[in-house]
This record gives structure tokens, sequence and C-alpha cells, in this order.
């Protein structure tokens, strides 16, 4: 079987693709979760899948909230007990953000990082932010191995210390993309989570 491609501005449905298969959702059609999610690309981009284009309302790609909401609209549709979680690091206390981490992965869930790449690859800023989620594979000690599942970055995993990470997180408001199920997604350190 050909592993799927994504097109951009995918990485929310590439890391929530992998979360289902991790969490033990037979998934045959990834293609379609862009388009449940409600993922926008720009004019100039390659739209294989006819998702909607992104406007002054709708940015490309889709934004955190919304995404949240979307999943978890999706996965009560279909009746699974898992939902996404997102857990911004300012919402922390005293920014324990790696404990939460720690304990989110203790219970078998699938941990994302949203981050600005530029800030994360030290690459030149740009006027704007280029917001992605990247899956966490393992925290070892002081390093944090992450995965980008679209396909857009390059290398695609790549290891990086916590301060990297929170640098990387901070300036665009996010943090933590937790999938697990539902009664699973309350930590210590955070405030109540329900659905």
């Amino acid at each position: 079987m050909t592993p799927w491609i994504w097109p951009p501005q995918c990485c929310v449905p590439a890391f929530v693709h992998a979360a289902l298969v991790q969490l033990g959702v037979d998934c045959p059609y990834p293609e379609a979760i862009p388009g449940i999610l409600g993922v926008r690309v720009r004019a100039d981009q390659s739209n294989p899948l006819g998702l909607a284009l992104a406007d002054a309302s709708h940015p490309a790609g889709i934004r955190g909230a919304d995404a949240e909401r979307e999943v978890n609209r999706m996965c009560r549709e279909l009746d699974s007990p898992l939902r996404l979680r997102r857990v911004p690091f300012k919402t922390i206390v005293e920014e324990l953000w790696m404990d939460v981490l720690d304990d989110a992965m203790s219970r078998g869930a699938v941990v994302g990082l949203g981050i600005d790449y530029n800030v994360l690859m030290g690459t030149v800023a740009s006027d704007r932010s280029a917001q992605h989620v990247m899956r966490v594979l393992v925290r070892d000690g002081e390093s944090i191995a992450i995965f980008d599942d679209s396909g857009e970055s390059v290398p695609a995993m790549i290891s990086v210390d916590p301060a990297r990470v929170r640098a990387a997180v901070l300036p665009i408001d996010d943090g933590l993309w937790i999938m697990n199920r539902g009664s699973e997604l309350n930590f210590a350190h955070t405030l109540p989570w329900r659905d």
C-alpha cells in the first residue's frame, strides 16, 4: 500500500490520523479528515482534495480551537470514546507542561505539540508565524523526539530540548494536543476538562 501524502495545510489532519491509528482506530480513508475538520488552503496551493479556500475570516489550515471542536464532534458522531484536548502552556500551573506530557503519555495518549515551526527550527522570521503540529514520539530526560506526520518537515523527526519547544510554543499561545479516551484527559496542573 502506498503511504498517504498529505496536501499543504494538513498537519492537523495528519496528526489526528496518526493518533487514531496509534489508538487502534481503523481509518481507511485519511483523505476525508481534512474536509471533515474544515481545513482550508490558499488559492496558490495544491488542492487535490478540493478543500475550501482560505480568506480573511478563515485562514489557511485550521485554528487550534476549531480543530479541537471538530475532532471531538467527529469522534462523537463515530461513537468513539476518543477526544482531543488542547492544553496551552500558558494555562498549565507553574509551567509544568513536561509533567502533563509525561502523565498523558503514561496513560497511552498520543500527544502533539502546537509550535511555530520557524521558531523551532531557528529559521529566519517571517511576517507571520508558521503554526504547525508535530507528534511527540518519546521524551527521554532532557530531549523530546517529535515527528511531522504531514511530511512537510525535513527531516520529519527531530530531537529537541524542552527550552526550544517552549520557545516555539509560547509565541503562538499553543501547547499540548492530547488525544485519548475522554475519561483520560484530566491532568494535575491543568484546568478541568469536560467533553
